[in-house]
């Protein structure tokens, strides 16, 4: 590899293979990943009272949940803060970390990163406020689009939030971009060719939020208009709304891909596999969002078809994984000393948290990946559309898979922001083990009482339509949310620990990143982006060019379909 010389006023540290953070690393990446655990914490203590909001045998004995009152509430903070603020403050710091580490170089515009961080922190100022200030207006739930239209500070909270993540990404690409002027003939190590391309989904995905909400949302909240089309308002959200899970997903993949192989003892089976696989996820990522509406009269069934099609499609980087992330962890196991057939799953180091979080990840992910299958064909989905079924699959993927991953991160990182050892390893296997049990039986349970009629986002304790089978899954649902809130509580409480209480020093082990060039195996025309872009925009085109056509309905420039500006608080 070509000698890669840094400005002298730059600080990095001594070997960047070392956990050892320089102040600066400190800093910025302490400060996202802060930001994004107490995001989490004021989302995840909503989680298990809205199951006990939803269980009738828990209301008969507690007919006063504590910690809010207000159901709707509750379920608009839990969705934004987890979904939303949570997941891009960590993704923005963990990008910082491990492109710094692997390209072994300083951030292109570091002051940059500050007003990036800035502006999402303010955007999360302004949303806690408006949350808990206006609670029955700005509870429009995490799929924020009409007929119900929040205060503008709403709206004005998630425009800083994605105004910041624009510009973590505009610093990402300029920093790949110089190392590559440096290293033309070389192939970028595979963590930042997995998350350049993250980046990619999420700025094309970002488009069509930032439409909806700049010119329709927020003019309606200010007033300005008198009415905004609900189908295109819904589709512009969902343009965005799916691509998002992969936003979130793909970050885990680069911990599992480039961090789990060597933490378990193990090495990937094969890079150039594993970069087939994302360059598919950046084809595909984006034009699946309309099988979100496949109950919505007004987008024909050609294009619900299409969308059914291209939906299926996406599965098939996720089932790359499976094999190529399996085999490494089986590589793991007969290097741990297993010789069977089968015995190499139980070789694996589950005393080892880092290690353990990311298998219960994975086995989440198995059971989550395969009921999405289910909401991506037409014809089931008309069965389980708006049940809770919804959520259960939901979290399977982003609240089990995804946020384990993350957890999984958070063990080796803060300790390494910190400068202290983790406050305690069997605490964070415990906690690992009991939110993946908990979310099991949480998921199994909710999607149970979906199958039997049970709907989404209603606090069905009290519905009469309740039917014995409903109470029966919604109970045990009620289970589950007190398994996730204790594993909650082991979370936080070694966060802490590790923040105040912990005195031995952090260890001075390897980071887990690869610094070399990426797999000489990999042609170097897998980072032509100019031509995979001009394959998402043709996809994109086939995907949306119809649906946008039918929610547009237009006479010239004039939309036809308007509904009435509604601001009353959901009941």
């Amino acid at each position: 590899m070509a000698a890669v010389s840094l400005p002298t006023t730059v600080e990095m540290p001594a070997s960047p293979r070392t956990l050892q953070l320089v102040k600066r690393e400190r800093l910025l990446v302490g400060a996202h990943l802060l930001t994004a655990l107490f995001a989490l914490m004021v989302g995840v203590f909503m989680g298990p009272f809205q199951a006990f909001h939803r269980s009738p045998a828990f209301i008969q004995y507690f007919p006063t949940i504590p910690v809010f009152t207000y159901y709707y509430q509750a379920v608009t903070a839990h969705g934004v803060m987890n979904a939303l603020f949570f997941t891009t403050f960590f993704i923005i710091g963990f990008t910082y970390f491990v492109t710094e580490r692997s390209l072994q170089r300083p951030l292109r515009f570091l002051p940059a990163a500050w007003v990036g961080f800035a502006s999402m922190f303010i955007g999360l100022t302004m949303m806690l406020i408006v949350l808990l200030t206006e609670p029955q207006r700005s509870a429009v739930l995490f799929t924020f689009y009409p007929p119900y239209i929040a205060p503008a500070t709403f709206y004005l909270g998630l425009v800083l939030l994605v105004v910041g993540s624009w510009i973590a990404s505009a610093i990402l690409f300029f920093t790949y971009r110089d190392w590559k002027r440096e290293h033309p003939n070389e192939r970028v190590p595979l963590a930042v060719f997995i998350l350049v391309i993250n980046f990619i989904v999420w700025d094309i995905a970002t488009i069509g939020v930032a439409v909806e909400i700049l010119f329709m949302l927020l003019p309606a909240s200010l007033g300005l208009i008198q009415g905004v089309d609900p189908q295109l308002a819904r589709t512009l959200f969902w343009f965005f709304g799916h691509p998002l899970v992969y936003f979130w997903l793909l970050p885990a993949y680069v911990s599992w891909y480039t961090m789990l192989p060597k933490q378990a003892g193990g090495r990937l089976f094969s890079e150039p596999l594993a970069r087939v696989a994302f360059l598919l996820f950046l084809f595909f990522s984006v034009p699946v969002g309309v099988h979100h509406q496949f109950s919505d009269p007004g987008i024909s069934a050609s294009s619900k078809g299409i969308h059914t099609f291209l939906t299926f499609m996406v599965s098939l980087p996720s089932f790359m994984t499976a094999f190529n992330v399996g085999a490494a962890l089986e590589n793991a196991g007969r290097n741990n000393g297993a010789k069977g057939l089968f015995d190499w799953i139980w070789k694996q180091r589950w005393s080892d948290p880092v290690v353990a979080a990311q298998l219960f990840a994975m086995l989440s992910f198995i059971a989550g990946g395969f009921s999405g299958l289910i909401n991506a064909s037409s014809q089931l989905n008309a069965t389980i559309h708006n049940t809770s079924w919804v959520p259960a699959h939901f979290h399977m993927t982003l609240g089990s898979a995804v946020t384990l991953t993350y957890i999984s991160v958070v063990y080796w990182l803060l300790p390494a922001i910190r400068g202290r050892a983790l406050f305690s390893k069997k605490l964070a296997v415990a906690q690992s083990a009991t939110w993946f049990v908990g979310m099991v039986v949480f998921s199994a349970s909710m999607g149970s009482a979906g199958l039997a009629g049970a709907p989404r986002r209603a606090i069905t304790a009290t519905a009469p339509y309740l039917t014995q089978e409903m109470a029966f899954w919604l109970n045990l649902t009620a289970v589950g949310g007190v398994i996730l809130l204790v594993s909650s509580i082991l979370l936080y409480v070694n966060i802490f620990g590790t923040l105040f209480l912990s005195r031995k020093p952090a260890p001075e082990g390897e980071v887990p990143i690869t610094t070399r060039s990426g797999d000489t195996r990999s042609p170097l025309w897998f980072e032509r982006w100019g031509f995979w872009l001009g394959i998402v925009a043709l996809l994109i085109l086939v995907g949306y060019g119809p649906v946008f056509a039918e929610a547009l309905d237009v006479n010239g420039w004039i939309i036809q379909r308007y509904v009435p500006y509604i601001n009353t608080p959901m009941r």
